[in-house]
């Protein structure tokens, strides 16, 4: 009898050991843009403090990138020197960050499209417009469609979902004129109308192809009527009063941001030592909001066992965050 016992403790230990073995991160690669790129400030310390979630993450990085600028760069990627991408990425399975996980498919941080689909065998591939053309569908086609048949192609065991991005903050003279909530800018629509547009946008393509959204967007959204969010932008009198190092309060929008400084390289005024604000990119608080939002839709989970917050975000405002990035993923399912 001790003998049997001991066999089958035995044969349980190694059935263990071999579920053990047989478990592997979750491999996710992001074709994307600095809106892809803002992942990795707060979703590899999102996913380490998941119970159960393993991510090995990367992107594919170039500023401002759109889908028509993406598949003319599979177009060019016969010229395996052809390298156009930073390459992001941080694997749980490969802690060294100095590391490569990638072969030849990466030299000096830098890779193309058709390389990094080959490189690993991903299980879930994301794409998404440039955000200066998301709300406008005719952009969309026929690159998409050339794009989602390249990653069939070239990864048919992977997953192909969409990242719906968001709407821009009402600083952002396009969508608000003279940066005024509720007035159309030069793109003739407002912050929801943005909204409305991208998100039908993303609908449509992810329908045509059968594909799921990761709804930053809608996540975004749902803060900003949650709390709500209450950011005005200063006007131009508001603007010329505040001195050097003086910032407008956010009202706690999680797009946008200020600073004072020289432009970049495309500003007209790039040498001038200014207050600038940044409008269409996630702020330090979104990028936990958008790190939540991929968690809750990449490991169909309620986040309810995540208790990881940064230091800068009240205990209050990341539950919040928490719920509303849940909320929009299950609306989506």
């Amino acid at each position: 009898m001790k003998t049997k016992i001991a066999i089958l403790c035995a044969a349980i230990v190694s059935a263990c050991a071999l579920s053990a073995d047989q478990v592997r991160p979750l491999k996710v690669l992001a074709i994307g843009n600095s809106f892809s790129a803002s992942l990795m400030a707060q979703l590899p310390a999102c996913a380490k403090a998941l119970p159960g979630a393993e991510l090995d993450f990367a992107t594919l990085v170039i500023g401002g990138c759109s889908l028509e600028r993406h598949w003319t760069n599979v177009e060019k990627s016969s010229d395996p020197e052809f390298r156009p991408y930073s390459v992001m990425w941080r694997f749980v399975s490969m802690p060294d960050r100095n590391g490569n996980p990638f072969g030849d498919a990466m030299k000096g941080k830098k890779s193309n499209i058709p390389q990094m689909l080959q490189a690993v065998k991903w299980d879930v591939v994301t794409i998404q417009q440039a955000s200066h053309a998301s709300w406008d569908e005719a952009t969309y086609q026929p690159y998409a469609d050339n794009l989602i048949a390249k990653i069939r192609e070239l990864a048919p065991q992977a997953e192909i979902r969409i990242q719906q991005t968001w709407a821009y903050c009402n600083a952002d003279a396009r969508i608000c004129g003279d940066a005024t909530p509720g007035k159309p800018g030069s793109w003739g629509f407002d912050q929801q109308g943005m909204h409305d547009r991208l998100t039908a946008a993303y609908t449509k393509l992810a329908a045509k192809h059968n594909l799921k959204i990761i709804p930053s967007g809608d996540a975004v959204l749902a803060y900003r009527k949650a709390l709500p969010v209450k950011f005005k932008p200063p006007t131009a009198e508001e603007r010329a009063a505040l001195k050097d190092g003086q910032i407008p309060d956010m009202g706690d929008e999680v797009v946008g941001a200020y600073r004072w400084g020289k432009g970049h390289a495309w500003n007209k005024d790039r040498d001038v030592h200014k207050l600038r604000c940044d409008s269409i990119h996630l702020n330090r608080e979104g990028e936990y909001l958008q790190a939540c939002t991929w968690l809750a839709a990449l490991f169909d989970s309620d986040l309810s066992g995540l208790a990881y917050k940064p230091n800068f975000l009240s205990a209050e405002k990341a539950a919040l965050m928490r719920k509303c990035a849940a909320q929009a993923v299950k609306a989506r399912r």
